[in-house]
């Protein structure tokens, strides 16, 4: 039960549990509601109403409580035929966690992930009319608790996936580390025959003004339908249902903790944009390959940091890595590629005992240049390397996944600096900063 304090002691005190059908006793008001799981708390107890409706009472106002009756959650789903075509495209869809829909029964507000056949079908039948579609569930984890080692897994499945025959690959995943995934599949997956389309819901489908349904169906005509074989983020892109945008996986990133349209791409502008078709905006993509010249390359060093700079940053944090043996560390430096000049012996002797430490800006636009102030210059001669627009938690994936490759360090250097998947931007365009996303 996520309940505590007051909340938890309440309810124990009464012997009443979730799901139990109670009656509440307020100072004018008698009510008889079902407890509800809830947020944890330790202050409000949340209940539905028999009209349907869910409230929440501060504890303070509850004088007492009765126990009616239990009763068992059940989720029910009308009966589909769930219809594979096999005249269409064949599209794979690897489940990694988020939802992209949810079961409920409304009796008592009980919410569950969904992702089978049969549940798609009932919240997203559209799908199943565009392409052949197989399913996948790779992982069902809140992104925030995404591991590394969970990348290597994820690039193999979408290796398997094309080698049987898919024409594009689409994963579901929570939003929030979605961008660090989608960088990931970049470098790992190379000569791709189709897209691996990231999409997610900034509101699950259980929730009014859900986004799943409307990004899932773009993923899938994008699949199919696009000339564009690279790591790809497709999101709302506008707060309204009329269109979702293509992001290119290693330049872009989450900007918003809540809206729909939340992603940009940074320094570039969206690859495609989706809505009744698909239409390319740019000329400049990685083309689709025969899939005989599929690479997978799943390696990734989990002794690799990102640091962020800020005013007062600790020395020892940098100490604190090397003394645990960490093999590769990219600093978010300030402005240009800034560091304050006292952690300046840390990072020194980060280098000295064999760390790769490459530089990055913490600005969202712009880039590193280290030969412009004095102090970018004195980093540079001490070794660390500047990577010019790569987007921080971007070289933070590339830099750990070339340290599990074991390269030799000239090598490595000059790899991580070398344009791969578009990941560095030669010159970002004037009008970066201020373009409209979806002109």
């Amino acid at each position: 039960m996520p309940y505590k304090g007051q909340a938890k002691k309440l309810l124990d005190n009464h012997g009443i549990k979730e799901w139990d059908s109670i009656r509440v006793y307020l100072d004018d008001l008698e009510i008889e509601a079902v407890v509800l799981p809830g947020p944890e708390t330790d202050r409000y107890i949340y209940l539905k109403l028999p009209n349907g409706y869910n409230i929440a009472y501060n504890v303070k106002r509850i004088k007492k409580l009765e126990k009616i009756g239990t009763i068992k959650p059940k989720y029910s789903l009308p009966s589909m035929k769930v219809t594979i075509r096999e005249d269409l495209p064949q599209v794979s869809i690897i489940h990694c966690g988020g939802t992209i829909a949810s079961r409920i029964e409304y009796s008592t507000g009980a919410v569950a992930p969904a992702f089978s056949s049969q549940e798609l079908s009932n919240a997203i039948p559209e799908i199943f009319e565009l392409g052949k579609i197989s399913l996948r569930e790779l992982l069902n984890i809140f992104s925030e608790n995404f591991l590394p080692r969970y990348w290597i897994d994820m690039a193999k499945a979408i290796s398997e996936e094309f080698l049987g025959g898919a024409e594009g690959v689409i994963l579901t995943h929570g939003t929030d580390t979605l961008h660090f995934s989608a960088a990931a599949m970049a470098f790992m997956l190379e000569n791709l025959p189709g897209p691996v389309v990231f999409t997610g819901a900034m509101r699950s489908s259980d929730r009014p003004a859900s986004d799943s349904a409307v990004n899932l169906i773009a993923s899938v005509k994008f699949a199919i339908n696009a000339p564009i074989a690279e790591s790809v983020v497709l999101m709302h892109g506008r707060p309204d249902d009329t269109l979702c945008l293509v992001y290119r996986g290693v330049r872009c990133i989450k900007i918003h903790s809540s809206r729909r349209d939340a992603f940009r791409s940074i320094g570039v502008k969206p690859l495609a944009k989706v809505d009744s078709g698909v239409k390319i905006l740019t000329n400049v993509y990685i083309p689709r390959k025969d899939r005989e010249y599929l690479t997978v390359r799943p390696y990734f060093e989990e002794k690799t940091a990102l640091l962020y700079v800020y005013p007062g940053i600790a020395h020892q944090l940098i100490d604190i890595l090397v003394d645990h043996h960490f093999r590769g560390i990219v600093i978010a430096g300030t402005g240009l590629g800034h560091a304050p000049e006292y952690i300046f012996p840390s990072i020194r002797r980060a280098i000295e005992e064999g760390v790769v430490i490459a530089m990055t800006t913490q600005c969202i636009w712009g880039g590193v240049y280290m030969n412009v102030y004095e102090t970018g210059r004195l980093l540079k001669k001490m070794g660390v390397i500047p990577l010019h627009t790569m987007l921080p938690h971007v070289a933070y994936v590339k830099l750990g996944w070339l340290l599990g490759q074991g390269l030799a360090d000239e090598d490595l250097k000059n790899v991580l600096m070398k344009n791969l998947r578009h990941e560095l931007i030669p010159c970002e365009p004037l009008d970066c900063f201020f373009y409209d996303p979806i002109s």
